[in-house]
């Protein structure tokens, strides 16, 4: 089943407010590959939404968006950020809210490696109509435009907080290469990144959403470890430099079949 990761209140909250959002280049790729099958943009499903931040972009092309996901804290935080998405609790296992065949197309961002595959394909080939898109994809780990800082952020994520990472993190690691889709000529798209320019504090804010250091927070609540390196990035970033940093986006996308 669903993982409920981001419960927390307070988690959810950085969650809302630092994770980077995806360039419209993503949704744009996805609608694309739809037209290949249909023309009907009626229905989309975004399963692990989160608080939103890849479901609003499906608005400019749907007429329905829906979003769906495991915890009742990110939704909240959904709701109070858009308010013309229906948006609703539930593990992505479980669609039963949907009618057969009603929806055109589902994605699924940064979320798929919490799921029961099997589980989760069978209701996904069941609520897409015929030629129904499905749509995964996510980004990887953060590259820092100067050496030092990626070296410093690369310590503090596998060593400061080795065995406090999930389990599931390594498919992230991984670019999902090793997850397939459940239909045939299914295709990946590896060439799109997020980028963006920020300060050192807006970087370490998006640090402090990492679900590794909110649980080792929790086992070392005195830490001043992300203290420390943010110190150590104000040192290579001096006088308010903007730092630039890239995460690299995979995209698996697959068509059910029309017969």
């Amino acid at each position: 089943m669903s993982i409920r990761l981001f419960e927390s209140s307070d988690h959810a909250k950085y969650y809302a407010q630092f994770r980077p959002d995806y360039p419209d280049t993503v949704v744009q790729t996805i609608v694309e590959y739809c037209k290949l099958s249909y023309n009907n943009f009626n229905t989309a499903l975004d399963v692990g939404c989160g608080t939103g931040q890849s479901t609003h972009s499906l608005k400019t092309y749907f007429k329905n968006v829906i979003g769906v996901d495991v915890s009742g804290k990110q939704i909240e935080q959904a709701k109070l950020k858009y308010h013309d998405i229906n948006f609703r609790v539930g593990p992505a296992e479980d669609l039963s809210f949907l009618e057969s065949g009603s929806v055109n197309l589902i994605t699924t961002a940064q979320a798929m490696h919490w799921m029961n595959h099997e589980i989760f394909y069978k209701e996904v080939d069941r609520v897409l109509g015929p030629g129904g898109v499905l749509a995964v994809y996510g980004y990887g780990i953060p590259v820092e435009n100067k050496k030092e800082a990626h070296n410093l952020v690369s310590h503090f994520y596998s060593q400061t907080l080795s065995g406090h990472w999930d389990k599931e993190r390594k498919y992230v690691e991984q670019h999902y290469q090793t997850f397939q889709l459940p239909y045939d000529g299914w295709i990946r798209k590896d060439e799109l990144e997020i980028v963006k320019h920020w300060s050192v504090d807006q970087y370490t804010g998006y640090i402090t959403s990492w679900s590794a250091w909110q649980k080792y927070l929790k086992v070392h609540p005195e830490s001043k470890d992300l203290q420390t390196l943010h110190e150590k990035l104000i040192e290579l970033y001096p006088n308010d430099e903007i730092m630039t940093i890239r995460w690299p986006i995979f995209m698996l996308l697959g068509t059910k079949p029309t017969a």
